[in-house]
């Protein structure tokens, strides 16, 4: 069997994770197509180009519907015969336009196509379900044919034209191209994804749920744990750690405790972070670092006791809640999406509260403070069973039974 693996990049983020974990898939030969943003001599099957790297004008086109990498896949399929073409991100870099590709190429051969869903762009033009101008989740094109609410709403974080281009992206893909008809199988890695799909019309037999692969390696965890609450990942606006450092705040000039908090990351809310932070009561308790890879973030965190995410959006499958537990942290985040299915159906353990309510965020870490040691020889006890289940060799058997039935 041979295998297209297709995304935007190949090293980023957490989608970029877990396509080089599936494009490695083992008893098939596997192929791949993104764009390159390093220097290693490693080169994909099909070499995508980012609208990025273009002047503005061409690159608003190539957003919304790149030529060249039409072509590129199209050359690409003809030439080389695959069974399946196995889909992850495209839209962020390079463009529906792929759609197009794959279609044509189904007229003529027989190829099933998979998809992964690492966010919510096939039923929300911004891809998160989240309004970035108001701060507040929004579900206003779910069920829609065409949407298009993005136009009025102006979803996006930066000017009303972004918005308009987006708009312009998620129709050509949906309402053009058929995204949702060239699929054969959408993979969804939570059960409230797949509810979102379900609410705009996806039929259930397109649909199938395999958590994200995690690659966790036996690191010691039997030291010391320390009075530390930490978050890494991305300083952006949905991530809303404004809130987490007044909720901090308050819990402690209320317990009056020795507990610090850890910030680990980077990006464009950064500053304004550290500004609110200096003007806490407690900032003395209160440090960042910059964002390190896994490896080396484990030896910051590894005392912690306590992740806390706060986001304001729905996330799909955290999987700093999975790292957490590899670690033996106990996490506590928001009782929305994907962050209260981690906690409540996939863990187990930890606690969640209700958004951006400070009151309640203290409540639930005095709760975990209280049930420490019981919720700790929970998290011990079930470890190894939820980390057997999302093991790379689990995932890769799910996978191929998908390839071929």
């Amino acid at each position: 069997m041979k295998v297209l693996h297709l995304n935007s990049y190949d090293k980023k983020g957490g989608a970029e994770t877990v396509f080089q974990i599936t494009n490695k898939i083992e008893n098939v030969e596997n192929f791949c197509g993104y764009v390159k943003i390093d220097e290693s001599n490693v080169q994909p099957d099909v070499l995508f180009r980012s609208w990025e790297n273009e002047s503005k004008l061409i690159g608003i086109v190539n957003y919304i519907f790149s030529i060249y990498n039409y072509r590129k896949l199209k050359n690409f399929l003809y030439k080389t015969p695959v069974d399946v073409i196995h889909i992850h991100g495209f839209f962020s870099s390079i463009s529906p336009s792929i759609l197009l590709a794959i279609k044509k190429i189904k007229q003529t051969k027989k190829i099933k196509i998979v998809q992964t869903l690492h966010d919510f762009h096939l039923i929300c033009p911004n891809a998160g379900l989240y309004n970035f101008r108001k701060n507040e989740l929004c579900e206003k094109c779910i069920g829609k044919k065409v949407k298009l609410s993005i136009l009025k709403e102006n979803c996006d974080r930066r000017e009303w034209i972004h918005s308009i281009i987006k708009g312009i992206r998620s129709f050509i893909a949906n309402n053009v191209l058929k995204h949702r008809e060239i699929i054969d199988k959408f993979i969804c890695p939570s059960e409230f994804m797949k509810t979102k799909l379900l609410e705009d019309g996806i039929s259930e037999n397109k649909i199938v749920i395999i958590r994200n692969p995690v690659v966790i390696k036996n690191y010691e965890t039997s030291f010391q744990k320390k009075n530390i609450v930490c978050y890494f990942g991305r300083f952006s606006r949905e991530k809303n750690l404004e809130f987490l450092v007044e909720a901090f705040t308050l819990w402690k000039n209320r317990n009056k405790n020795d507990f610090q908090l850890l910030l680990i990351g980077e990006g464009e809310e950064e500053e304004k972070l550290k500004q609110i932070v200096s003007n806490s009561s407690v900032k003395d308790e209160i440090s960042f670092n910059k964002f390190t890879p896994y490896e080396k973030l484990v030896d910051i965190i590894k005392e912690a006791k306590y992740l806390s995410l706060s986001s304001s959006c729905y996330e799909n499958a955290p999987m700093a809640i999975i790292e957490a537990l590899s670690l033996n942290i106990i996490a506590l985040a928001p009782n929305i999406g994907g962050m209260r299915e981690s906690i409540e159906s996939v863990i187990g353990v930890g606690k969640t509260y209700l958004p951006n309510d400070k009151d309640s965020w203290n409540d639930a870490l005095s709760y975990l403070e209280d049930h420490y040691q019981e919720q700790f020889d929970k998290l011990i006890s079930s470890k190894r069973l939820i980390l057997d289940e999302l093991s790379v060799h689990n995932y890769y058997r799910i996978l191929q039974n998908i390839y071929i039935e």
